[in-house]
């Protein structure tokens, strides 16, 4: 019986050391999981924290292409009204070409008849009586 005795101690003592091992490894467990959920909130935070980043910059990228987009239009706005002022200012300078060949042309054939009457008028001077000779 004493036999029994030390035989049930020994197995009351290992089942002792068996619970003392689970609770240290429960124990243990419970620290690994604490550390891995401070882990996780970390990471769920930098998540935020980044998706908050990208919202951002997603708002300035879009803001920025706006005011790209609002210059370009206003350059092509621009480039065109340019273009109208320099087709009306050839068609204008054309037009003064234009206006000059024809006085060139008018002032050259008044010419013409102006040195012709000179002619004509140095003629009738010298037929005149009195005329010298």
């Amino acid at each position: 019986m004493l036999e029994d005795l030390d035989a049930l101690s020994q197995r009351i003592h290992k089942v002792v050391q068996l619970t003392q091992g689970l609770q240290a490894e429960r124990l243990a467990l419970q620290a690994r999981i604490q550390q891995l959920e401070q882990e996780c909130q970390a990471l769920k935070s930098q998540q935020i924290h980044e998706y908050e980043e990208f919202t951002r910059m997603s708002e300035r990228m879009s803001r920025h292409e706006q005011e790209l987009q609002s210059v370009r239009d206003e350059t092509a706005d621009e480039r065109r009204a340019l273009e109208t002022q320099l087709r009306d200012h050839q068609e204008h300078a054309q037009s003064m070409q234009q206006r000059l060949t024809q006085v060139e042309t008018e002032r050259n054939r008044l010419r013409a008849a102006a040195a012709g009457a000179q002619q004509q008028i140095e003629l009738i001077l010298e037929r005149l009586p009195g005329a010298e000779a």
